[in-house]
């Protein structure tokens, strides 16, 4: 049984007991949280919703925040010397799927 949820514009495809990293959720670490079910598979079938399947949520436990690996950013402008180097590292929170 798997379900596909949107969680911040992107979606993903979870199954009871996955622990997925999403975009940064301003939630505290323990709280539950409830996620829209675009689509859902199990032993009856598959139903898709328009968009969303009515009635049916995705819940999770958050985990915590994590920081993802860093991007070095490299602006370069030849005949100019102008070099600028920076980089970023994006936060996740690490979700654990309850139920889907």
């Amino acid at each position: 049984m798997f379900a596909v949820v949107e969680i911040g514009g992107r979606q993903y495809r979870v199954s009871p007991g996955d622990e997925i990293f999403v975009e940064k959720l301003n939630q505290a670490e323990g709280a539950e949280v409830k996620f829209p079910v675009l689509l859902v598979s199990d032993d009856s079938g598959v139903k898709v919703g328009k968009p969303y399947i009515e009635g049916l949520e995705v819940a999770g436990q958050v985990v915590g925040d994590q920081k993802g690996k860093k991007l070095v950013v490299f602006h370069y402008t030849q005949k100019k010397r102008i070099r600028t180097k920076t980089g970023h590292r994006q936060t996740y929170t690490k979700v654990k799927i309850a139920n889907a």
